[in-house]
């Protein structure tokens, strides 16, 4: 069987073979755990975890000790938000109503433990506005936490101007960064006090990610054990999978520069897609890599069995399973139909002008007609 083009890059990536050769020793030569402080096999651990932190340290321009490993994003926003809020008593919360499950589900926890959350509409767009995130604040606000681009949408939140906002009201800001982190150049002097992001979405492995802590900012451990990181994150540490997530800073530059060719070949795409489809978040300030289509008066399970040849999703990978329509889309205002009639197309590293050519004469070929 031949394998589908893979146009879902927003859900996961290859292992660039660059990191992945940087893995490759901590899975058999050098297997040591970083824990085991007598002999060479741990030292070795040791130093390729703290030249992993100290890498991505420098890419943010922060001290090395602002760096805490994680099994992922998930875990990291679950790390920022419980363990910033754990010591203090309930108050309120600024989050929207278009983040990730993995925001949305710790908010709705902490509404059950006495914490109030306002929940922020976006605009026709996708986007939060900054008066929004302002006219939200309230005396008692303790956290901001809005997510820097949106996973369905490609939407980017104005980090900048949140944390300058944040700073003048003395409130604690936060942002899942899955899907910014080597899409945009971040500004490191206006990035969120707490920044969540995954490996596996930059070329690197599943099952590692970071919690970036800026400095002054304290948060408790959620997880208990063996003291690792600090104690504030316990478990044994990933060598390899660390080792490889800090390989991917080494691409930076060149994921940078590739977004330039990618917005070229979104621009493509969207310059064909029939004027009777609607585009989502056409006029918003988006990422080059993420584009939503929506078809309507159109069966959603007969939209993704005529188009096999390509590997596309309808919206975020943690809620396919659910078979509902996304919370982000009926966010902007889509029906429950229009909703689950859409198709997310992400493009990254392997896609080609070529794929670009395939995509638009397959779908068209495909899916007008129905």
């Amino acid at each position: 069987m031949q394998k589908p083009i893979y146009f879902d890059y927003a859900a996961t990536t290859p292992v660039h073979p660059s990191v992945f050769e940087q893995m490759r020793p901590y899975f058999m030569e050098d297997f040591g755990n970083a824990g085991s402080n007598q002999h060479y096999y741990g030292w070795v651990a040791e130093e390729a975890i703290q030249k992993s932190r100290a890498k991505i340290a420098q890419y943010f321009k922060l001290p090395a000790s602002s760096i805490l490993f994680t099994s992922g994003a998930t875990e990291s926003n679950n790390l920022a938000i419980l363990g910033f809020l754990s010591d203090k008593k309930p108050s309120h919360i600024i989050t929207s109503s278009i983040e990730h499950k993995a925001v949305l589900a710790v908010c709705k926890q902490l509404e059950l433990q006495g914490w109030s959350v306002t929940y922020l509409m976006p605009n026709k767009n996708g986007m939060i506005e900054l008066e929004a995130v302002r006219a939200a604040i309230q005396p008692t606000t303790a956290l901001i936490t809005l997510m820097l681009v949106n996973n369905e949408l490609g939407t980017i939140t104005d980090y900048q101007a949140i944390r300058l906002l944040a700073d003048q009201h003395q409130i604690v800001f936060h942002s899942d960064a899955t899907q910014a982190i080597g899409k945009l150049d971040l500004i490191s002097d206006h990035l969120p006090h707490l920044m969540s992001f995954s490996g596996h979405k930059i070329y690197g492995p599943k099952g590692v990610g970071v919690l970036v802590v800026q400095s002054g900012i304290t948060i408790k451990p959620i997880v208990f054990g063996g003291d690792q990181e600090r104690g504030l994150r316990s478990g044994t540490l990933a060598v390899p999978q660390i080792v490889g997530l800090a390989a991917c800073f080494d691409l930076m530059p060149d994921l940078i520069k590739q977004a330039q060719i990618l917005h070229a070949y979104k621009s493509k795409i969207l310059d064909s897609v029939p004027n009777t489809w609607t585009i989502n978040a056409q006029n918003g300030h988006t990422v080059p890599h993420i584009l939503s289509i929506s078809l309507p008066n159109t069966d959603w399970e007969t939209l993704f069995q005529r188009v096999p040849a390509i590997a596309v999703s309808n919206g975020s990978a943690c809620n396919a399973k659910t078979h509902l329509p996304s919370h982000v889309l009926k966010a902007i205002g889509l029906s429950d139909s229009l909703a689950l009639a859409t198709l997310r197309i992400s493009l990254g590293n392997t896609t080609s002008a070529s794929d670009i050519d395939f995509l638009i004469d397959y779908v068209n070929e495909k899916l007008v007609k129905l």
